[in-house]
């Protein structure tokens, strides 16, 4: 227990020994004004007339610029379909490239396959005028 008395020789009183609130004062000063401005701000906002449905958007968006030519063991593949010959193939790439001369081609083969298989694929594209060709690698993993 504190006792304080009169004649204390330091001349001590109860006011020295309660805390300072001053700073913390100033503290409760700036929050109230800060609180008080931005309480009033306008935020300014634009009409938009946004789409009903995201989806639409996203699948024009993403629409792909390519055709896919598989070369596989047992046939090929041209974004989807399935050939069993080269003569096939050949009449439905024309007809690809035909209708989507934009368009790259995307050459993804089976790493099984023969190289002659894939020589004679991108022989048939340059003989088309497709100069390039991109071919689909799969990255082998670190070992």
């Amino acid at each position: 227990m504190i006792t304080l008395s009169p004649d204390d020789p330091g001349g001590g009183t109860l006011r020295d020994l309660a805390p300072d609130l001053t700073p913390m004062l100033d503290i409760l000063f700036i929050l109230l004004v800060f609180f008080m401005l931005t309480a009033g701000a306008v935020f300014h906002s634009l009409d938009l007339t946004l789409p009903s449905s995201v989806e639409e958007e996203v699948t024009l968006v993403n629409e792909p610029k390519h055709i896919l030519l598989e070369i596989r063991e047992a046939g090929y593949g041209l974004d989807g379909t399935d050939f069993a010959t080269f003569e096939g193939l050949k009449k439905a790439l024309a007809k690809a490239h035909d209708a989507k001369p934009d368009y790259e081609m995307i050459v993804a083969g089976d790493k099984h396959i023969s190289i002659e298989k894939l020589l004679k694929v991108l022989t048939y594209l340059r003989s088309r005028g497709i100069e390039a060709a991109n071919i689909l690698m799969q990255k082998e993993p670190d070992q």
